[in-house]
């Protein structure tokens, strides 16, 4: 791995060629990944006032989330984000964040997400009982959509167990989208002058709080149930219950409406994009998607995968790790920074945002052989080595590694291996997959593929 060392004497960091705020607008994902590849892994995106930064070589962004973390907190950056998710563990820090991450550990203990496996294996089994006509017409299903469903199944069923009913699954669905959605438009607001309007404020804001209602009527629901000892093994429930270890305090409805917002949100697209890559990639793959087929029918020998088959499923998890490589759910983390700090040969300012790209990063061809190819091998333990651990960062390092990282694996690994079990995939005739950049990073007009039963 190429190695950056800290400088005796700090020099400024270059700025891209162009005019970055055009860029910017037109395309801001594609603009940063252009000035990732013409940088020395770390660059000046900003003019004038805005200071931004973009940080794709490995060492600086350990320096940035690990070295000296306390000095790149959740800054102004994140305000856009912030409108919808509060305070959740996502956009806090410090001591607030520290107590937030106990009360919130239990929730994803290994138990949790053993029980929530068979929530996906339930999920599964009747998406697929659902695509039975198509399959047999061979009509394309979207691959992205159906994973996107499935998901958000397995995110209800397990945040609120059996609260949440069809009608309003639907509509906690809708709403979510359109949250999202305005997510995503503010995610570059940190460019634009705090005094001009931007597109879609109003309807962002009304999404926000019709979520909002239904949250916080979930909260007083179960709130009520377990006061009168009906028990549950909800993520709300136990978050409800949680108390801080030092402290003895619980979260209140607004903190528990903040970190349920978080798992919500930040799980709506993320592990359903992975999945729907890996199909991609695998049908781009003949040979890798016959090896993920011979694995799972000499591991599972027929029966559905369980939580505690995935051990087994080693090949299994080298493609989910391989597609985060290629295709990290969020390709860009946003920071803050608080004083001025060397990094690298470079001096970074305080007040400044800092764009942390793991996208970049996977795609960097100092720090990976043949970084553009699917190649799931690249993780096996005698290949896997500490020059690509600390190149690969899908889910954050350091102590603000994100705590859903086991569930989102997990759910990626069950969903491939209980398809491949079932079905052939192949990309529908015609089809052609490009990226779009929208928070997370997914297939721009889905991805529709044929199945044919095994």
């Amino acid at each position: 791995m190429s190695t950056a060392t800290q400088a005796d004497t700090p020099v400024p960091v270059p700025g891209v060629r162009g005019v970055p705020f055009v860029a910017l607008a037109r395309d801001p994902f594609g603009f940063c990944m252009k000035a990732a590849r013409e940088g020395d892994g770390l660059v000046r995106l900003g003019a004038g006032p805005v200071r931004a930064y973009l940080v794709s070589h490995p060492d600086y962004v350990r320096h940035i989330l690990v070295g000296n973390a306390a000095n790149y907190v959740k800054g102004s950056i994140m305000d856009g984000i912030r409108l919808a998710l509060g305070n959740g563990l996502f956009t806090s820090d410090g001591a607030f964040w520290r107590r937030q991450r106990r009360l919130m550990q239990p929730a994803f203990h290994s138990r949790q997400i053993q029980r929530m496996a068979e929530t996906v294996r339930e999920t599964v089994r009747d998406s697929m009982a659902g695509w039975a006509p198509a399959v047999t017409n061979g009509t394309p299903i979207d691959m992205l959509r159906e994973s996107v469903r499935m998901n958000i199944r397995i995110i209800l069923e397990t945040l609120f167990g059996t609260a949440v009913d069809e009608e309003r699954s639907v509509r906690l669905l809708d709403l979510t989208d359109r949250v999202f959605a305005g997510m995503t438009r503010r995610v570059w607001t940190f460019f634009v002058p705090s005094w001009l309007p931007t597109p879609g404020a109003a309807a962002y804001r009304r999404a926000i709080e019709a979520l909002d209602q239904e949250i916080y009527a979930l909260i007083a629901a179960r709130r009520a149930a377990l006061a009168s000892g009906d028990a549950q093994a909800d993520l709300l429930s136990i978050l409800i219950q949680a108390e801080d270890s030092e402290t003895g305090e619980r979260m209140s409805d607004c903190q528990l409406r903040d970190e349920i917002f978080t798992i919500f949100i930040a799980g709506y697209e993320s592990t359903a994009t992975g999945v729907a890559w890996a199909w991609h990639l695998l049908c781009r793959n003949p040979e890798a998607a016959t090896r993920l087929r011979e694995e799972v029918d000499r591991v599972l020998s027929g029966r559905a995968p369980g939580y505690d088959d995935l051990t087994e499923l080693t090949y299994t998890r080298r493609i989910v790790d391989e597609t985060f490589r290629l295709y990290p759910a969020f390709p860009m983390y946003f920071r803050g920074s608080v004083e001025d700090d060397v990094v690298g040969p470079y001096a970074i300012p305080g007040g400044a945002n800092i764009i942390l790209s793991p996208y970049a990063t996977h795609h960097d061809p100092r720090f990976w052989d043949d970084p553009e190819a699917f190649d799931p091998d690249r993780f096996a333990p005698d290949r896997h080595d500490s020059r690509a651990r600390e190149a690969y960062y899908p889910f954050g390092k350091g102590q603000r590694l994100c705590i859903g990282e086991p569930m989102a694996l997990t759910i990626a690994q069950l969903l491939i291996a209980t398809i491949a079990q079932a079905y052939e995939v192949r990309t529908a005739p015609g089809v052609q997959v490009t990226g779009h950049y929208a928070m997370t990073y997914q297939p721009k007009h889905g991805l529709p593929v044929i199945l044919t039963p095994r």
